[in-house]
């Protein structure tokens, strides 16, 4: 299974992935193991590190509304080996704190084709490559609002949606220190 593809809406148009201002593009993360050096590849989603934030700087995926499945959510978190721990937040940042492990790719959204091709979509979500530090009253409330709102479209006659999500950087950002850690 392939990654975002820029022609799902329609063959005629392509969505390419989003271009990075100079100021963040030179913050990428930039592996051979990974698609032109910077784009990881997942069952209908892919995304591009930010290096030093350890967190996707862009996550895109596409959405078939016509093939969604309810799947089972086996919420296992884990390391993209492709990517590395060390450009990655685990779950020392998320463990008993008010921040969640917030999706960028949602993972009922990424969950369609046949049952066998839309569960391993809902599992792949599960890596912290595919999350953001949300607080969690964000991440159950507006967030969750949003891509509730996103999953309802019903705009294209093909019930095809591509999706472009990803957090938001200050000049003076917060950091986070896991505990034991500072």
């Amino acid at each position: 299974m392939a990654g975002y593809n820029p022609r799902f809406l329609h063959d005629d148009i392509e969505l390419p992935l989003p271009s990075l201002s100079p100021r963040v593009a030179g913050d990428v993360l930039s592996l051979n193991s990974l698609r032109d050096q910077q784009v990881a590849d997942y069952p209908h989603y892919s995304l591009v590190m930010h290096r030093e934030q350890r967190t996707a700087a862009y996550v895109a995926l596409n959405i078939d509304q016509k093939t969604l499945r309810v799947t089972k959510r086996r919420d296992v978190w884990r390391i993209d080996s492709r990517i590395g721990g060390e450009f990655q937040l685990d779950n020392d940042y998320y463990a008993n704190n008010p921040w969640d492990r917030g999706h960028l790719a949602r993972r009922t959204s990424a969950a369609w084709g046949d049952g066998r091709e839309a569960q391993i979509a809902s599992d792949e979500t599960f890596y912290f490559s595919n999350s953001a530090l949300q607080h969690a009253n964000f991440n159950q409330d507006e967030w969750l609002a949003l891509e509730d709102w996103t999953a309802a479209l019903t705009l294209a006659s093909n019930d095809k949606v591509s999706v472009f999500s990803g957090p938001v950087w200050f000049d003076h950002p917060r950091s986070i220190t896991p505990q034991g850690q500072g």
